[in-house]
């Protein structure tokens, strides 16, 4: 018999009613899931529930108007514009579900049919009766917060493809049980082909008929299992609760546009406003019908003979799938809301920040002007950082956006050094004040130079060189310390400028009286090797037996001199706090947090200045997000809170934030600083768990690369000396992020200026912060 050619066979097709009024309605719905976003009226994500109308004050919803063609939910966001974005979510949810359930269950129904009765056919059948006697609701349910609802689609692609292919796979295995015993088959047989090779040549080609046509039907059965789950308030990443004044009633509400969540949370309208829930039932109705007519009507057409699939192979089969499915996931990343906020953030105007960069540096505050306000005296800093927060509409806590405290101030008023006593002896160059570890002393210190590594008890007297920063120095319980100095090991290039002074940490100390006398200071590898030169030791050699995990406790025999000059004094600081309440009451104690230092920076003449890059930088990044926020007229789903920390700022914000507490409050701190000049790369180190790898996906949307930062004095870590029997504890309600740029020499010193920037670097930087934020504040 002639094969038919594709417009004979184009040609019965459109004999067939069901078939062509299916494809009609199957491409209008694929072309809307992937054309929707990009035609949508208006933010989706915008939420307006006030708004004027002709001259007059309404609450949503709003009815279907020249704004608003089918008008808003309660919340005053567009349904149109939900409708379309929606349409990419819930038709490629359906679609990943839908695929996995063909796969799955034409794997399990084929090797249960080729080889019935068998271990592997027995279990499949008995699982398959399980699920079956689960109603899928239920089932589905169970999967999605099994794992997990805040991680999002796959939670509901996983849910939906667990219910469903128990029932394919006894489908594939009656016909695989059927065609096994063909004429054709034991022919291969005889031939000596494998079960392997009858499968792949003979077997699958024939069921790939069948499976386009369960493909239609799994689509509706799918789609209508997530209009059940949106019904029951089950929303892609948990969505939020609100309290409904006018109702009196908490309330359910998603994040994520979907059709079955807007059909879940609108159904409670339709006595009063019925066109509400119809727009997302109308949606499911006509979806739903699209694809059972094209299923219905490809399986007429396959039963009639006018459709042979025998010419497929397996693995052409597969391939196509393989890249549906990859084109479908970029297009369902694209619908989400983490791509949505990339497509916000583009907006971010940094010329506003490099103005903000462009104050904070100016004459008017190098000169220490300062404002009269109800709450004081504040610096011109703090007043300006107040103005752009009122400007950008957040709310404040205690009256104003001032948090008035009293603070203590380093000042570093001679640059440490090193040098070894004796005739040819040469000061160790770049020596500079530990930031982890304040203390107050000047004058001079003379030891012998012990060597330290891997010690857990320190016996020796003088003055020690710590080869690991990070190790913890302790001395027996029932001895007292008998080295009189610590200089710690860093890289050269993770020296901080002499002139930095350690802040003080009034959750470890009363008063400056209180803190060491003895000085903590760090020097570079470079003068490291130049102190053990001289001891004749080898500083390579010393890191092999210390990676090793051998004790070094080594006296050189040098005697050395430590120069340091290291006061605090008393203050008056306020930190300037500003915050967009969120939405989500069940969530109401979780809390972002973006902050920034906006504390001068201490020079060695014992005079102060902000520098550009630190930190006005940050401070500029924080101010231009809280703008952002207001430009995209977004409430958050969380609390967002903006704050401009003074000296000692993070502290006190620590002991007291000004937000109600409960023993469910949980701060999630994103510290920023340096952001404008530097390397390419930006580094962030993380105080819990995952936020690095968040961070990064919201770095990489803008092609900013990261790498890991070996250290941070985040705001919430209590400074306990390190010299002491407690390691730095981190508060239990708080985790949080540093995002900085590493590699600016200029940074803290007086030629941090604007001169230095990179305007492109602080734009990246800042929509990469931004996005961060918001996706926290939202997620």
């Amino acid at each position: 018999m002639k094969p038919l050619t594709f417009w004979q066979r184009l040609g019965r097709a459109v004999r067939e009613p069901y078939f062509v009024l299916g494809s009609i309605l199957v491409t209008l719905i694929v072309l809307v899931a992937v054309l929707g976003p990009e035609v949508a009226p208006h933010n989706p994500y915008l939420v307006q529930p006030i708004q004027w109308i002709d001259g007059e004050l309404h609450r949503a919803p709003f009815l279907p108007g020249d704004t608003f063609r089918l008008g808003t939910d309660d919340l005053g966001r567009d349904l149109l514009s939900l409708l379309l974005y929606g349409a990419r979510t819930t038709l490629i949810l359906a679609f990943f579900a839908t695929v996995l359930r063909l796969l799955l269950g034409l794997l399990l129904g084929t090797i249960a049919g080729w080889w019935p009765g068998s271990l592997f056919d027995r279990g499949v059948t008995a699982l398959s009766s399980f699920l079956a006697a689960i109603p899928g609701l239920i089932l589905a349910m169970l999967v999605i917060f099994a794992v997990g609802i805040q991680r999002g689609h796959i939670a509901f692609v996983v849910g939906l493809s667990v219910v469903g292919f128990g029932e394919i796979a006894q489908i594939m295995r009656g016909h695989v049980m059927t065609l096994r015993n063909e004429p054709y088959i034991e022919a291969a047989r005889a031939v000596g082909l494998s079960s392997a090779g009858i499968l792949s040549r003979h077997v699958l080609p024939n069921l790939l008929s069948t499976l386009l046509a369960l493909a239609a039907l799994e689509m509706g059965a799918a789609l209508l299992l997530l209009g059940e789950l949106g019904f029951v308030n089950i929303f892609i990443g948990g969505g939020r609760t609100g309290f409904d004044m006018a109702a009196w009633e908490t309330t359910a509400y998603f994040d994520v546009p979907d059709w079955g969540a807007m059909l879940g949370s609108s159904w409670r309208w339709f006595r009063s406003y019925p066109w509400l829930p119809l727009v997302a039932a109308g949606a499911f109705f006509v979806s739903i019908l699209g694809f059972n007519l094209f299923g219905y009507g490809l399986q007429r057409f396959v039963e009639r003979g006018r459709f042979h699939p025998s010419g497929w192979s397996v693995l052409r089969f597969l391939a196509v799938t393989a890249l549906v499915l990859i084109g479908a996931r970029s297009l369902l990343e694209g619908a989400g809301i983490e791509a949505q906020f990339a497509r916000l953030v583009r907006d971010m105007n940094t010329e506003r920040a490099w103005q903000d960069i462009g104050f904070l540096t100016g004459p008017e505050v190098r000169s220490g002007v300062t404002v009269t306000t109800p709450d004081g005296e504040v610096p011109a800093t703090a007043q300006y950082i107040a103005e752009q927060f009122e400007a950008a509409g957040l709310s404040y806590i205690g009256g104003s956006y001032f948090q008035p405290y009293t603070a203590y101030r380093g000042l570093a008023s001679a640059e440490p050094a090193i040098e070894v006593l004796g005739a040819a002896a040469q000061p160790v160059s770049r020596v500079t004040y530990d930031p982890l570890q304040a203390f107050q002393a000047q004058g001079t210190t003379e030891g012998k130079l012990v060597v330290i590594g891997n010690v857990s008890r320190v016996r020796s007297e003088g003055i020690l060189l710590l080869l690991n920063p990070n190790e913890n120095v302790r001395v027996p319980w029932n001895s007292q310390r008998r080295y009189d100095a610590v200089v710690r090991m860093v890289a050269d290039g993770q020296l901080p400028p002499a002139s930095q002074a350690p802040p003080f940490d009034n959750s470890a100390y009363l008063n400056p009286e209180r803190l060491p006398a003895f000085p903590n200071l760090l020097v570079g590898e470079t003068g490291v090797r130049q102190l053990l030169a001289q001891a004749g030791l080898d500083l390579d050699e010393l890191r092999t037996a210390l990676e090793a995990g051998e004790e070094i406790e080594i006296e050189t025999g040098l005697d050395v001199r430590l120069s340091y000059a290291l006061t605090y004094e008393e203050i008056q600081a306020v930190n300037v706090i500003g915050y967009a309440p969120g939405l989500d009451t069940q969530h109401r104690g979780e809390r972002i947090l973006l902050a920034a230092s906006y504390a001068p920076i201490a020079t060695g003449t014992g005079t102060t200045a902000l520098g550009a890059d630190e930190n006005a930088s940050g401070v500029a990044v924080v101010l231009e997000t809280a703008r952002l926020l207001k430009d995209l007229e977004m409430i958050p789903k969380r609390t967002l809170v903006f704050a401009a920390l003074d000296v000692g700022g993070g502290n006190q914000f620590v002991q007291s934030s000004g937000f109600p507490t409960d023993r469910s409050n949980m701060w999630t701190v994103v510290e920023v600083e340096g952001l404008g000049a530097g390397q390419s790369r930006l580094a962030r180190a993380e105080a819990g768990s995952g936020l690095a790898r968040a961070f990064d996906q919201s770095a990489r949307r803008f092609r900013v690369r990261t790498e890991n930062l070996d250290s941070w004095p985040f705001l919430f870590v209590s400074g306990l000396s390190r010299s002491d029997w407690t390691e730095p504890t981190v508060q239990r309600s708080f985790q949080g992020l540093a995002v900085t740029r590493p590699g600016d020499e200029l940074s803290g010193t007086a030629g941090d200026t604007t001169a230095h920037l990179e305007p492109k670097l602080l734009e990246k930087a800042g929509k990469a912060v931004a996005h961060f934020a918001l996706v926290l504040s939202f997620r």
